[in-house]
This record gives C-alpha cells, sequence and structure tokens, in this order.
C-alpha cells in the first residue's frame, strides 16, 4: 500500500454530493412541494447522512434505519459537530450547480429563497441504484419528516443540542456504550 496516496472520502468528491443532495431535495419534496431553505437543507443533508443523532437507537425507525445499512456505534459520530460545519460550507455551492445543471429550482417562499427538486432531477435521481443511494433516501425520507415540522430556530437549537459532546443522549455516550469506560486516573486534580 502507498503510505503517500491521499484518502479520499465520499464527501470530498462533488458528484457524489451533488448525487446525494437530489435524494435529499426528493425527500423533501415527498414532505413539502415548496422545497426547503439553504439553512434547512444544510441541516436536514448532514443529519440523514447521520441519521442516529436524530432517531433514538431502539424503535421502528431505527430498524428501518438498520436495515438500510446505518449503525448508531459508528466512530463517525463522535467528530460530529465538525464534520457538520465543514458539510454545511459546501451546500451552497452544491445546491447552485445543481440549479445550473436544470435539477433544482430556486424560489421565493415567504421572503426567503427556496429549493426544490425539478422534474429533471426526479428523473435523474431515480436512475441511481447503488446500495447507498436506497440507504440515504431512507435516511433522508425519515429524517426530514421527523424535523420539518419545526421552525428555524428549533431545528437550530434542536441539531445543536444533537452534536453535544456531552449529555446521554450524545454521539460521545453512544461511543462510551460501545468502547466502555475510559481509564481511571489516580490523581485527583481538586486541592
Amino acid at each position: 500500500m502507498d503510505a503517500h496516496r491521499p484518502v479520499v472520502m465520499p464527501e470530498d468528491e462533488v458528484s457524489f454530493r451533488l448525487a446525494q443532495l437530489l435524494l435529499l431535495l426528493d425527500a423533501v419534496a415527498e414532505q413539502d412541494a415548496k422545497g426547503a431553505s439553504l439553512e434547512r437543507i444544510g441541516y436536514y443533508d448532514f443529519l440523514s447522512a447521520n441519521p442516529f443523532l436524530v432517531v433514538p437507537s431502539e424503535g421502528r425507525e431505527a430498524s428501518q434505519l438498520r436495515l438500510a445499512g446505518f449503525d448508531p456505534r459508528v466512530l463517525a459520530y463522535a467528530s460530529s459537530s465538525q464534520r457538520f460545519t465543514s458539510r454545511r460550507e459546501r451546500i451552497q455551492h452544491d445546491l447552485a450547480l445543481l440549479v445550473a445543471y436544470g435539477c433544482c429550482k430556486v424560489h421565493n417562499r415567504t421572503g426567503s429563497l427556496a429549493y426544490s427538486i425539478t422534474e429533471a432531477g426526479q428523473e435523474l435521481g431515480a436512475q441511481f441504484t447503488a446500495t447507498y443511494a436506497s440507504s440515504f433516501s431512507t435516511a433522508a425520507s425519515i429524517v426530514v419528516h421527523r424535523l420539518r415540522k419545526l421552525s428555524d430556530k428549533g431545528l437550530r437549537d434542536q441539531t445543536a443540542g444533537w452534536l453535544r459532546p456531552d449529555g446521554p443522549d450524545s454521539p460521545a455516550a453512544a461511543l462510551m456504550s460501545v468502547l466502555g469506560p475510559g481509564p481511571v486516573s489516580e490523581t485527583s486534580w481538586e486541592g
């Protein structure tokens, strides 16, 4: 194995991100034909790729996600907040590309811009046959359905809670349930 070969993540590839956004926009269209704002799409996009930040690890939706190939114990959940920031920065560029390609349209929705999938975008998305496309579509449908009724502020606040490194339902807590408690220090830091 070549030690100097860079690691390429799927999220680093524009075509992968655009395909994922098409699948997400299709899930948004199923819930709201008027589309969604840039901010909301950013949240939906990240949380659809990391659905166990939103969905409790037990229940019908959790079972659907597991069958689709998602696992609540993946180590990536422990670095969710860092990945959220970098992924969100790319959304505007990626949506602009989809608009330029005619797969997405932007319109005024109650004073702000909303993005929605076009018929051409739906036709292209329907051609994706990879297992991941099916898995991501399942996750996007669940996530959008759970979050669409939240106000923008509610969505921001709820996501901030999901991305916190502490708390019983945090990614760090899920990771600790897999790894067990860390080493116990014999040195006290208190007086």
